[in-house]
């Protein structure tokens, strides 16, 4: 991999306009990632930039700008380069502790908020491997029901950092419980308490699910920059799936006997995954949870993307 730098004498830096930086950078990055690397640089809007080519760049942000064109002509993400990424009409921080929130996950989002307005009762709404905290947050802001209960659980306690910080910037952060924990395992999300409170669960979960085969094939700048334990999945990428869904199982089995008689425990999952892991994830599903109703979404570029299941 080619690594760009500069020398010290960089630092030596005549002044330089907008116009320059671009008239420089223009044949070895993308202009978009120029636009918005100079927006950040002198905290200005890319509108701002795009109209005034002439603004004189302060020298020791120009230090800064350059160093960031750097980092973007090693592929490095812009996101992590710019510290944030938007989600679901939503800004969030994102670093190297967690994973770059992807278009294709809003489709999680939607389907977790029809199904969980549907419902008239108290709701608990899970997202397990949570992250940036991008899809629990995104809900929690878009659901204006004091009704529903908020978890976001992760096996990374610096990814929990990232995600407390996100609810917080959102404006959401007394509205959901970040628990560390490894997929639903942890006793704080359910115990003998918690099985008198609700009989109506969403869980969703956006888990690693590359297999070897598509993990080695993944760009350099997923590959080099983002977690793999946040992309790679044993077991063609289902191991993940597999273990979520055991304890799921085992839920279920502890959770409708301690409800009152003629009540129910509704559970409703919502599984992003890989459009050519669709048949193995079906048998997956109806060997762990035979009884179980399945379905498979497209997501808009037409691509089998998430999964739901219901069971009662």
């Amino acid at each position: 991999m080619r690594i760009y730098n500069f020398q010290t004498t960089d630092y030596f830096l005549q002044s330089m306009t907008i116009h320059d930086l671009f008239a420089k950078y223009f044949s070895k990055l993308d202009r978009l990632d120029l636009e918005l690397i100079s927006a950040h640089i002198i905290k200005k809007s890319r509108e701002f930039v795009l109209a005034h080519p002439e603004y004189e760049i302060p020298k020791l942000k120009i230090v800064n700008c350059k160093l960031k064109i750097a980092r973007r002509m090693n592929n490095e993400p812009l996101a992590y380069i710019l510290g944030h990424k938007e989600f679901y009409r939503l800004d969030f921080k994102v670093n190297k502790h967690t994973l770059i929130p992807r278009p294709e996950t809003e489709l999680l989002v939607e389907l977790a908020m029809q199904e969980v307005k549907s419902m008239k009762k108290v709701a608990s709404v899970v997202d397990v491997g949570t992250g940036s905290g991008n899809i629990i947050i995104s809900l929690a802001k878009n659901l204006q029901n004091k009704k529903i209960k908020y978890f976001g659980v992760d096996i990374s306690k610096k990814a929990l950092q990232v995600a407390k910080y996100n609810a917080k910037k959102n404006k959401v952060n007394k509205k959901i419980n970040f628990l560390h924990g490894d997929l639903l395992n942890n006793k704080k999300l359910f115990n003998k308490k918690t099985k008198k409170q609700f009989n109506n669960l969403t869980i969703i979960a956006n888990l690693p699910y590359l297999s070897k085969k598509n993990y080695g094939e993944t760009l350099p700048n997923v590959k080099n920059y983002e977690p793999k334990s946040a992309l790679y999945s044993s077991k063609n990428g289902l191991w993940h799936y597999e273990k979520l869904l055991q304890q799921i199982k085992n839920l279920h089995a502890s959770y409708s006997p301690a409800l009152p008689a003629g009540r129910l425990f509704h559970t409703s999952c919502f599984l992003e995954f890989s459009p050519e892991q669709k048949n193995n994830l079906k048998v997956l599903i109806k060997k762990i949870l035979p009884s179980a109703q399945i379905e498979f979404k497209k997501d808009l570029a037409k691509k089998w993307r998430v999964c739901t299941i219901k069971l009662s």
